[in-house]
């Protein structure tokens, strides 16, 4: 009896004690949240196409900066048209001799070769002589004369990149041999740009390469980030669908961003190595979904190529999913990409199949 108020006593100041470091947790906490969604955006254009940024994190005003800048140093180290890039450089000396480059544009050369293996030179990185001929990304895009793209299709071949593992040295085989990165290098930069941003302590956020798109986490009200899969006969602001996207990648391919018609023909920017002429398969449009940015890359470039029955054999792939256009408007759906798509049941004439 005699112990029994000094009892009390000891548990009212130990629940006094966990109330007042639960209200200061909760004050913490709040106080931590409103540091970490702090949001900011940017815009640039960069590896000739427009880049949107919208990042959450305590420094998310530096990520945006630091992003901005990965992506001009990558440009400059990467694109066959800045004449001081290692790409460049390994241009100039086709045929020649080697030329030393830093490890990180080694391995991402040596990535990129594997892609062309996994694809039977369907994806092929030497396609430069060809893409130079046609320039139907530049200012004077038209239609080569046959003999000019039979010359320039023997001069794409990754079996000629030549990599030197002991010095990190690159040499393209045969004279006149060009790269070009465009299959995958918006990805493999948009990876590398996520990864800066997270240094920065960013959690949430997405950034825009063009085509591509890389998000982090999810939005402050807790849902996935959503984007439109755009309708690729239709104007820049219609879709076909809505696809949700957590901590992923989707790179997109189609023949509607970058294209010139002569005599009523469309000409888009994806060649096919072994015609030397624009891909001709019965796909408009493929989107894929996966980790990886370079390999999103690759992987849309691949299968617009090699068109919608061999595409279908992916269906079920655990690394990566997929959404393709044909030009019946039929919308082909990977198992995996299932529950996070919308259909837009405004979209005119299109028709959703389950590719499993």
């Amino acid at each position: 009896m005699l112990n029994y108020p000094r009892k009390k006593t000891v548990i009212t100041v130990a629940v006094s004690l966990m109330l007042l470091l639960f209200l200061a947790c909760i004050g913490f906490f709040w106080d931590s949240r409103e540091k970490e969604w702090t949001t900011s955006t940017g815009s640039a254009f960069v590896m000739d196409t427009f880049v949107d940024q919208k990042l959450s994190g305590e420094k998310s005003g530096q990520a945006v900066e630091e992003v901005n800048q990965m992506l001009a140093d990558f440009e400059n180290r990467f694109s066959a048209y800045i004449s001081s890039s290692e790409i460049a450089r390994i241009n100039q000396n086709a045929g020649l001799s080697y030329v030393q480059v830093d490890e990180e544009t080694f391995q991402l050369l040596k990535t990129a070769k594997e892609y062309c293996q996994l694809s039977q030179g369907l994806f092929d990185i030497t396609i430069g002589p060809l893409a130079d001929l046609w320039d139907i990304t530049g200012e004077d895009p038209r239609v080569p004369d046959e003999q000019a793209i039979q010359s320039a299709t023997k001069l794409v071949n990754y079996e000629d990149l030549l990599l030197r593992e002991e010095d990190h040295s690159v040499m393209l085989r045969q004279k006149g041999q060009k790269l070009n990165l465009g299959g995958i290098a918006k990805g493999a930069a948009g990876s590398l740009a996520m990864e800066t941003a997270k240094s920065y302590g960013v959690h949430s956020g997405y950034l825009s390469i063009g085509g591509n798109i890389f998000t982090i986490g999810r939005k402050e009200d807790g849902s996935a980030y959503r984007f439109g899969i755009r309708d690729p006969r239709g104007e820049a602001s219609d879709y076909i669908g809505i696809v949700e996207l957590t901590d992923t990648t989707m790179a997109t391919s189609g023949d509607y961003e970058r294209y010139f018609e002569e005599n009523g023909v469309r000409y888009h920017h994806i060649l096919n190595p072994d015609t030397g002429y624009p891909g001709d398969s019965d796909l408009i449009s493929v989107s894929v979904i996966c980790q990886d940015g370079g390999m999103a890359d690759f992987l849309s470039t691949t299968l617009f190529l090699a068109g919608s029955e061999k595409a279908m054999a992916y269906a079920d792939a655990e690394s990566f999913d997929f959404i393709l256009i044909d030009r019946e408007k039929n919308v082909y759906l990977s198992n995996g990409i299932l529950p996070y798509f919308t259909p837009n049941e405004q979209a005119e004439g299109y028709h959703f199949v389950n590719a499993s």
